[in-house]
């Protein structure tokens, strides 16, 4: 095998071995974090809107259940057999307002308008086509 058009022999750093070694640990790493243990939030302000953004590699709409509770918002992902929750706590006049999910490319963003009301019955959050 070459790199970068030389002989693994001319290579500086050449290991017996390293190249096995790094697919192995790449190959270990990857299936350990496609899909992580706990759902990691961040949290982003505009002038409009919150925006809590996570990553959910490999995770389809049907499989992300987002709903209101009077505490704050519930986060469900089910993915193979495996699933992760979370409630993200949110004051009481935030719950209100009107709040957009969308899944793009394993990256998941809930918009949460800073103005605009939702339904108060309104139990679930629905994601943008």
């Amino acid at each position: 095998m070459s790199y970068m058009g030389k002989k693994k022999k001319d290579c500086l750093f050449h290991v017996d071995g390293f190249e096995e070694w790094m697919e192995q640990f790449c190959s270990d790493s990857c299936s350990n974090f496609s899909f992580p243990n706990q759902i990691h939030i961040d949290l982003c302000e505009t002038e409009q809107e919150y925006i809590l953004e996570t990553d959910v590699p490999n995770v389809t709409e049907p499989n992300v259940l987002i709903k209101k509770m009077e505490t704050g918002l519930n986060i469900c992902i089910l993915h193979k057999n495996t699933s992760l929750q979370r409630t993200i706590p949110l004051p009481a006049n935030i719950i209100y307002k009107k709040m957009l999910a969308c899944l793009e490319n394993g990256f998941l963003a809930i918009h949460i308008s800073k103005n605009e009301v939702a339904d108060k019955h309104e139990k679930k959050v629905l994601f943008s086509n």
